[in-house]
């Protein structure tokens, strides 16, 4: 059984006979070229956006192509376009606008990437993935409609009463002590 194992387990490997009772050699961890290696106190340098990409899994194949922000700009110009096929009154297409508009005068504002990505706190290349699954859910969007709401709909509203009010309003307990302990427990 250990030997089935010890197949299993690229780091380890049967070695000498230190283990005679278990009916086989010994089981002693020997490092393969496949085996696992824990490594502790690794320092991270947070302030590199290409290793700090690699550790948060953003692949870093736009970032390294000398135009990454303008790919970003693109991909808002494109979304802001696209909105707008949406009704002038919809929140969704304000909401999209606002937040196109915010982000051009962030790209506009800062030159390099790493300035765009420290205000907007988000990789570039997550920005580029956002913009266009924006893009993808417009026509979503237009063909449902959440903005029409039937006039004979009825929103449920409910009465807000605020809990104080309701213990004042109640009428003292007989007992206002803490409440009795439970009763034992009965083994059955």
């Amino acid at each position: 059984m250990i030997r089935g194992l010890a197949s299993l387990l690229p780091g380890l490997r049967l070695v000498g006979s230190s283990l005679p009772a278990l009916g086989c050699e010994g089981l002693i961890p020997a490092m393969s070229s496949r085996a696992f290696r824990a490594v502790a106190d690794v320092e991270i340098d947070f302030s590199n956006r290409e290793t700090l990409k690699k550790y948060v899994g953003v692949r870093d194949h736009l970032s390294r192509q000398p135009g990454t922000k303008s790919l970003f700009m693109n991909a808002l110009l494109e979304l802001k376009i696209a909105a707008t096929s949406l009704p002038a009154t919809a929140d969704y297409r304000r909401a999209v606008e606002a937040t196109v508009a915010y982000r051009l005068k962030v790209c506009g504002e800062n030159e390099s990437d790493g300035a765009v990505e420290e205000v907007l706190d988000a990789h570039l290349e997550e920005l580029i993935q956002e913009c266009k699954d924006e893009i993808r859910l417009i026509p979503l969007m237009q063909s449902n409609k959440p903005w029409d709401v039937p006039a004979e709909h009825a929103v449920p509203v409910y009465n807000f009463v605020d809990g104080q009010a309701m213990l004042a309003a109640a009428p003292p307990a007989a007992n206002a002590g803490p409440p009795p302990p439970p009763p034992p427990y009965k083994d059955k």
